[in-house]
């Protein structure tokens, strides 16, 4: 539970005048800088990439790319990125009830539009503020998404018709997805395990690993469990492990005094060759070039 009482965001400061739907695509902050807060209209939150974790309510909740929220009126929350290093990218869709149906004006809830005449026979059962989407529901929602940001950043004619139009269509397969939710039980057990195989690995990337070692951990198949990671994560196994030795070298060559061979050596790689291969691709630079410019910033502050 966060110490410091939450933020208040007013409708008047997101919604454009006369309106009652905006969608902003976020980058969130890091865990000092996050803003724990509530709102007065409903939020749709959509996590469109990489790691990170939502405090709801108290609860908090690792998320990755397909993960959805709802959240009602004066329900506090926050979104925060895993590290400095690491992305959040969130989708938030806001609105009020009486935008999709203007019957619903003077309603403040998500589950108020179950009254309304558009969702009959979908919205009937008890809904839960969370939603793990599956990979192949992931790319049907994000192309609708893209759609309903396009046509809220372009305005064109009509927009607003086409984006209420395309809301209900996004609440009914949200409810689709809430029917198959036994499919979204497992799919969540699957995602967890990928989750402590990441875990693992970040307490143990200096180390050498074999992949089948590390799926049988998690009780897959060694090519289920190579998929299931890269759509998690957004990149294999290796280069997940790639990154987390790169970072730690990064803040290892802050200091002068160490050798990059003896660098290389400590975060896990086998020889200096293969530790400059992947400094320079995922850097973009030679790993001397790197700790030169480094100097040179340290000594421009002094």
């Amino acid at each position: 539970m966060e110490a410091r009482p939450p933020l208040k965001y007013n409708s008047l400061n997101y919604f454009r005048p006369g309106e009652l739907f905006a969608i902003i695509r976020y980058h969130e902050p890091v865990k000092e800088h996050r803003i724990y807060h509530s709102h007065d209209f409903v939020e749709l939150c959509y996590v469109a990439g990489g790691n990170g974790y939502h405090i709801l309510d108290g609860k908090e909740y690792r998320v990755t790319r397909g993960d959805l929220f709802i959240i009602n009126y004066d329900v506090s929350h926050a979104f925060y990125r895993e590290s400095v290093s690491d992305d959040l990218i969130i989708y938030n869709i806001l609105f009020k009830p009486g935008f999709v149906d203007e019957s619903l004006i003077d309603f403040n809830d998500f589950n108020s539009l179950s009254l309304s005449y558009l969702f009959n026979g979908v919205l009937d059962k008890p809904i839960h503020p969370t939603l793990k989407l599956t990979f192949e529901d992931i790319r049907e929602f994000e192309a609708l998404i893209h759609k309903i940001y396009t046509e809220y950043s372009e305005r064109r004619s009509g927009y607003i018709s086409i984006i209420r139009a395309y809301m209900i269509e996004f609440i009914i397969l949200m409810m689709r997805c809430f029917d198959r939710c036994p499919d979204n039980r497992e799919m969540s057990k699957r995602l967890d395990a990928i989750y402590a195989a990441m875990d693992f690995l970040k307490e143990n990337y200096t180390q050498s690993f074999h992949l089948g070692n590390l799926a049988s951990k998690s009780f897959f198949s060694k090519n289920y469990f190579c998929k299931l990671f890269k759509d998690t994560a957004g990149m294999t196994v290796t280069e997940f492990v790639q990154k987390l030795r790169i970072e730690e070298a990064c803040k290892m060559m802050e200091n002068p005094n160490k050798k990059m061979t003896d660098i290389s050596m400590a975060i896990g790689f086998a020889d200096y060759k293969s530790f400059y291969t992947a400094f320079t691709k995922l850097v973009g630079m030679p790993p001397s070039e790197y700790r030169k410019r480094l100097e040179e910033s340290a000594q421009a502050g002094r």
